[in-house]
């Protein structure tokens, strides 16, 4: 049902408004429906924008740049991927046996091992000196403050 049918639909039904095609009511009527059509729109892409699932545009900037991710996997999927990955990640997810979950929030794939006071990553991927750069800093965020971490490419 449209805007214009509800409100007609409804307004009718009172009985208080002469409703014919072609009166100045009903024109008033259409007016208001085209108005409401062009709100609905903006709330379906709100509605849509706000989950992470079918965000598309800034929904997904938004909750990009809210939570710090630094994704090297660009794609509508991957972008959606690493926000999930990060929600999933508490304040305990510090372990060693806890940091595969963080290899969800950047797309990449490796290994990861201890020394005494360094975390070593020895990553799968082909990665830019850039992407490298960034990745780990951001990496340190999930890392146990007396340790190091040192991030290997191939």
């Amino acid at each position: 049902m449209t805007a214009f049918q509800s409100l007609f639909n409804k307004l009718s039904a009172s009985g208080l408004y002469n409703l014919q095609e072609g009166t100045k009511e009903y024109a008033e009527l259409m007016a208001y429906a085209e108005g409401l059509k062009l709100i609905y729109e903006d709330l379906d892409i709100l509605l849509r924008e706000y989950f992470v699932q079918t965000a598309e545009g800034f929904g997904l900037e938004n909750y990009e740049e809210m939570m710090q991710v630094c994704n090297i996997d660009q794609s509508l999927s991957g972008r959606r991927n690493s926000i999930m990955s990060m929600l999933q990640i508490s304040n305990s997810d510090n372990r060693l046996k806890d940091f595969d979950k963080i290899l969800g929030i950047y797309n990449i794939h490796g290994t990861f091992s201890d020394e005494p006071g360094k975390v070593i990553f020895d990553c799968t991927d082909s990665l830019t000196s850039t992407q490298k750069e960034s990745i780990t800093e951001h990496m340190k965020r999930f890392c146990p403050a007396n340790t190091t971490l040192q991030f290997n490419t191939v």
